[in-house]
């Protein structure tokens, strides 16, 4: 049985309970503090309007720049309409590292409306932070996937995990879970992201995440990095307990992790269409006593209506009888077992034959 567990204040459970949104926001405001808090209220504005479907904001904590060796090191990302650009890697962190004061004054924005996030953390000093300010769950980006220090002492917070598996082996991923489980953290999620900034379809290998549940019993999810939305569904119909989409203001900006990200103003709409696909995955098995909610009209099935007027003592058979709608009368499904009998009554051609009418 797949561990269950409390993420952001929502059960994980792909059966039971909708798959937890992550709406990230990542690093995708550069240094402005003013764009990512005004990102962040409008996210956490709209998952109170559609409180059916669990959401909770992901950002990440990129302090220092020191955790980049200076070098020529090149970083290459594209846009959506593929554009290419290319730049220093240590340069690149730079334009992206913020303070801890200014983490702190983005995501007093959460704390303040009683709203989870979840922050992907880089070093120790991150991790420590990360936890002081109220994170509700700490995540292994997946460049850190066999950073196993980090893993371990992000293991001791007493928060859940989420563990992305990247580019991982599978052997790998057995590693970091073993030493997350080990320094005393067994609320995990294997989160898998598909290779390439943005993804191509057939890059996704989506049914790994089935592999991830069975080989670890823990619940898995989906980093979607492809340019639109359908992943996400794909995922939650293969059992993702939790699904995360970058979000931002401007997804056709030309920076790097931007090419598969969303516009804020869709996702209303991704979030109900998140909520709609695990509903109708439904149960395994059809319960047609339940009523269903919203369901207009019924299901209709055939009856055995005679087909010309019929005596006492004639036989129930092809020649005698005929199917018609709505079943009021003997149900098609029982022909086995009254085909052959005699009546016991007279029926006028065009009524149904009830079960009074057959002789015992």
């Amino acid at each position: 049985m797949v561990h269950s567990f409390s993420l952001g204040g929502y059960e994980l459970n792909s059966e039971d309970k909708p798959p937890v949104f992550l709406a990230e926001i990542g690093g995708f405001f550069g240094q402005d503090v003013e764009l990512a808090s005004e990102m962040v209220q409008r996210i956490i504005g709209i998952g109170q309007s559609i409180a059916e479907q669990p959401m909770v904001l992901k950002t990440e904590i990129l302090h220092d720049a020191e955790i980049c060796l200076p070098g020529d090191t090149l970083e290459t990302y594209a846009s959506k309409d593929g554009r290419v650009q290319q730049e220093n890697y240590r340069d690149l962190i730079e334009r992206k590292v913020l303070s801890l004061n200014s983490y702190e004054k983005i995501l007093r924005n959460c704390s303040d409306a009683g709203a989870p996030f979840i922050v992907s953390v880089y070093d120790f000093k991150g991790a420590d932070f990360a936890h002081e300010i109220g994170a509700c769950s700490l995540k292994i980006a997946s460049a850190n996937l066999v950073h196993i220090p980090l893993i371990r002492h992000c293991a001791t917070k007493g928060l859940p995990l989420v563990i992305d598996t990247g580019r991982a082996t599978l052997l790998e991923v057995e590693m970091a879970v073993k030493a997350a489980r080990e320094a005393g953290c067994n609320d995990i999620v294997v989160e898998h992201s598909p290779d390439g900034h943005p993804a191509l379809p057939k890059a996704h290998n989506l049914r790994i995440l089935q592999t991830y549940r069975e080989r670890f019993n823990l619940p898995v999810g989906l980093s979607d990095h492809h340019t639109g939305i359908e992943m996400l569904y794909a995922a939650i119909a293969l059992g993702a307990a939790v699904v995360e989409k970058g979000v931002h203001v401007d997804p056709d900006d030309l920076d790097i992790d931007i090419s598969h990200t969303m516009d804020l103003d869709d996702l209303p709409e991704v979030l109900r269409s998140v909520h709609n696909v695990w509903l109708s995955l439904g149960n395994f098995e059809r319960d047609i006593g339940i009523p269903i909610e919203g369901v207009i009209g019924t299901s209709q099935r055939q009856c055995l209506v005679a087909a010309k007027d019929m005596s006492v003592g004639d036989p129930i058979d092809f020649g005698n009888v005929r199917f018609a709608f709505p079943c009021r009368g003997i149900p098609v499904q029982d022909w086995d077992s009254v085909r052959g009998r005699k009546l016991s009554r007279k029926v006028l051609a065009g009524l149904p034959i009830q079960w009074a009418d057959v002789a015992q």
